[in-house]
């Protein structure tokens, strides 16, 4: 735990955040200035940052996932087919009945891209878009993405008692949930390395809403993690410039997971929510 009250700006480097010997593990609080330290926080708690360091990020945010899902082909710049959903999402005002699962660490529903960058956002594009982690994944080397499409009780709840969680008055009931996870890929240029993250769709009663949630992440040279409709009306992108801090930030509260509401647009989209 760490605790700030008022600091004195310096004309010094400063760093504040913890390392592990090999940099295995290892967190840098993302402020501009040390004078910003007693109003910054990972817990709504201003001045306050709280790390578990016995291990880790926490996995135990990720969704089932494994053999019983579908998998996409182990090649470098490619997708899954068009998949049809069991149910609409509704995504910023659009009703979609199927989407692309695509290797590079995004989802499409109106098209599908070939893009191995990702796009600087606002990118105006034509293409409506969830990136958990769109960077340039090498998975003709390791790892796999899977999806699944979820309508049985067991995890419906779990969705809806999550979404309920932080969005306390819509007293939301899911009765849909896609799964896809990227399970220790590596990206390209760090090929040893292994990475693993999560994107959860969950509708219900003419809402939706994307979970993204982080294990390990790897550094990658060019990344966005992001929600984003085709002209960009409707963007929020992780406010994190360094991959490997992905799995320790949140807006939720939760370590490694981040929550949007995505049927309609919301200026709280990507705030804290207590």
């Amino acid at each position: 735990m760490m605790n700030y009250g008022n600091i004195s700006a310096t004309d010094q480097q400063f760093q504040a955040g913890y390392g592990t010997v090999n940099s295995t593990n290892n967190f840098s609080i993302p402020v501009p200035d040390e004078n910003e330290l007693f109003n910054s926080s990972n817990v709504n708690v201003p001045g306050r940052w709280v790390f578990r360091v016995d291990g880790g990020p926490e996995e135990g945010i990720f969704y089932p996932y494994g053999d019983e899902d579908t998998k996409n082909h182990s090649e470098y710049f490619g997708s899954s087919p068009l998949i049809p959903l069991a149910q609409p999402f509704v995504y910023f005002g659009l009703i979609y009945n199927e989407l692309y699962v695509h290797n590079q660490g995004y989802l499409t529903f109106n098209e599908l891209i070939n893009q191995l960058q990702p796009y600087y956002f606002p990118a105006y594009s034509s293409v409506d878009i969830i990136a958990p982690l769109w960077t340039d994944i090498a998975i003709t080397h390791k790892g796999t993405i899977t999806y699944r499409q979820v309508t049985d009780s067991h995890l419906l709840n779990r969705a809806s008692k999550d979404i309920n969680q932080f969005y306390h008055n819509l007293n939301f009931s899911a009765t849909w949930v896609f799964i896809v996870t990227w399970d220790k890929v590596s990206f390209y240029g760090y090929r040893r390395t292994e990475s693993t993250f999560q994107a959860v769709l969950v509708s219900g009663k003419n809402m939706s809403f994307t979970l993204m949630h982080y294990g390990h992440i790897a550094p990658t040279y060019a990344f966005k993690s992001s929600c984003a409709t085709s002209d960009s009306t409707d963007l929020f992108s992780v406010p994190v410039y360094d991959a490997t801090k992905l799995p320790y930030t949140s807006n939720v509260n939760v370590m490694g997971r981040w929550v949007f509401r995505t049927d309609k647009a919301s200026e709280n989209n990507g705030k804290l929510i207590q």
